[in-house]
């Protein structure tokens, strides 16, 4: 029985083991000479270049096998691969780009990584958790909101298109004067987050939710008439901070008066009105409450000053409130001025016999 050789089949061999021995040998550029044979590995498609230029042949031409190998990295680099070639880890970004996109052949790391194939509808967050990729950093703002809601994949600073949606607290932790604008020099003293107060997340002003808590000082940097309610034209004029007599942060009523920086106008208070004024039996005077009333916690031991009496001795001079008529007194219904005209002695009185 004769057997039928096919020759096609033996020259197929003979070739493939010729060409095994040539590319086993342990690195070659593109072209390589030996024993006089000259073989180009780009002519297949794929240049060896990098880690592929120094790989053992057999370590991709399995059993001798050229015909049908690989030439994307997707293919050899999987999990399960002939080949033994590292695959993508477990946590490698979602991403629809080519192996190569990314990374060199000398290395997978580091990797020129561009966003443009990440998948779409892929959230930031799924790399920028601190692992894969950095995170949000320790000082950043609280926000449920998405990564991508405020930076571009070109860079994270600066971000651009902020939004507030989702940020409900820790305002401080931005606006403190070096990430975004925090408090002015003039602010008022307080303690409470700035959400307390200020409601809108696009301007400082119209914080109509607001609340006094955590205040303890520097009313007038607030009350001073253009941001809020500050002193009426009919105030005692004093130097004292409002927080000194008002201790109500609900209404300037109920204040615990203190005079401390009161030199003068007391008569601005001191009118029968906002304050107890001069009782009817007062002495007639045009001079100013503190012209004769020194002390701010009592009316009595004035020092007393007839600067400005012109009339009404009597009311004062009447042997009760000050000394009056001695029994000696001539017999008159005439007024004390009639006749005395000297306000520091009763000596010296021009007699008016009318």
């Amino acid at each position: 029985m004769r057997i039928k050789t096919n020759w096609k089949q033996i020259a197929t061999f003979i070739i493939a083991c010729c060409l095994s021995v040539i590319l086993a040998a342990p690195s070659f550029a593109a072209t390589k000479t030996i024993k006089g044979f000259k073989f180009d590995h780009s002519k297949t498609g794929f240049a060896l270049t990098g880690n592929h230029a120094t790989a053992r042949c057999e370590s991709c031409h399995i059993n001798g096998i050229f015909k049908g190998t690989p030439k994307q990295c997707s293919s050899c680099h999987v999990n399960g691969n002939r080949m033994n070639a590292s695959a993508r880890p477990v946590g490698h970004i979602p991403s629809s780009d080519k192996c190569e996109t990314c990374h060199i052949p000398s290395s997978w790391t580091p990797a020129s990584f561009s966003h443009n194939g990440v998948m779409g509808g892929t959230p930031c967050a799924a790399c920028h958790n601190g692992k894969s990729a950095p995170g949000k950093p320790a000082n950043h703002i609280q926000t449920s909101a998405g990564c991508e809601s405020c930076h571009k994949i070109s860079g994270w600073l600066p971000a651009t298109g902020f939004n507030h949606q989702g940020i409900t607290s820790g305002c401080a932790s931005c606006h403190n004067g070096t990430t975004a604008k925090g408090k002015s020099a003039n602010h008022i003293q307080t303690t409470a987050p700035c959400e307390t107060c200020h409601t809108s997340t696009t301007t400082f002003l119209g914080a109509v939710k607001f609340d006094h808590t955590g205040i303890t000082g520097n009313c007038a940097s607030c009350h001073n008439g253009t941001k809020a309610k500050g002193k009426s034209a009919s105030h005692i004029p004093t130097t004292a901070a409002c927080e000194t007599c008002h201790t109500s942060t609900s209404s300037f009523l109920g204040a615990k008066y203190n005079h401390s920086g009161v030199v003068s106008g007391c008569a601005t208070c001191h009118n029968g009105k906002t304050a107890i004024g001069k009782p009817i039996t007062h002495i007639a005077t045009t001079a100013a409450c503190e012209t004769c009333h020194t002390s701010t916690t009592s009316f009595k031991g004035a020092k007393m000053n007839h600067t400005g009496i012109t009339t009404g001795c009597a009311t004062c001079h009447n042997g009760k409130t000050a000394i009056g008529k001695p029994s000696t007194h001539i017999a008159t219904t005439a007024a004390c001025e009639t006749c005395h005209k000297s306000t520091t002695s009763f000596k010296g009185a021009t007699m008016n016999h009318t």
